[in-house]
């Protein structure tokens, strides 16, 4: 039991650490490039940040937009820790993922001040509640299946064990696509209002 619970701590710090890496580079790199990334670039200037808040949305489409973006690398780091390489995909996830967030709230607070940390919070938000444990869990369902499956292959030459083993990871996995789904109808129904009422501040 103490043994497990220390893996699953040294695990959550290692995917702690991974994110704040690509995201502290993503801060990084704005504020070296101010001038060539903010300065002189489009990317996020007040025409397009404007805009977002007079948009008529689609929820529907919205929503089916989500399920992309969403369920794309789920899938992607299911396939990847199946074919046996899912701590490789996860921490070049996390990494980029990390970088993603660093870049786009470096950019919004240079040239908005706390306005834009406003909007970038309200753009996750509530959302990120139910994405952020789903991919988690997804993170730590990876590395579990991963380990799972090599002590299956060096304790057992049969398929048996093997067969059951995907069995109990399955219920884990439709409870973390689950999670997902609900939060890209959160996202799609629910973010979308709470964005708006922010950019009535502004």
């Amino acid at each position: 039991m103490e043994r497990s619970g220390l893996a699953e701590t040294k695990l959550n710090g290692r995917i702690l650490a991974l994110f704040i890496a690509g995201f502290l580079a993503g801060l990084a790199l704005i504020y070296i490039g101010q001038e060539s990334f903010v300065g002189n670039a489009d990317f996020l200037d007040s025409y397009s940040v404007g805009r977002m808040g007079v948009l008529d949305i689609d929820n529907s489409m919205l929503f089916f937009y989500s399920l992309k973006e969403r369920f794309s690398p789920a899938v992607l780091l299911i396939a990847l820790t199946i074919a046996g390489v899912g701590s490789i995909a996860v921490s070049i996830y996390l990494v980029w993922a990390g970088f993603c967030a660093g870049t786009i709230l470096s950019v919004l607070s240079i040239r908005y001040g706390i306005r834009g940390i406003l909007i970038f919070m309200g753009g996750i938000f509530p959302q990120i509640l139910l994405l952020a444990p789903a991919y988690l869990l997804l993170f730590r369902w990876c590395q579990g299946f991963q380990e799972r499956i090599r002590s299956t292959r060096y304790n057992s030459a049969g398929t048996g064990k093997y067969g059951s083993l995907t069995a109990f990871r399955a219920g884990t996995l439709i409870f973390i696509l689950g999670m997902l789904l609900a939060g890209c109808l959160v996202e799609s129904y629910v973010n979308p209002v709470f964005l708006q009422r922010i950019f009535h501040f502004f």
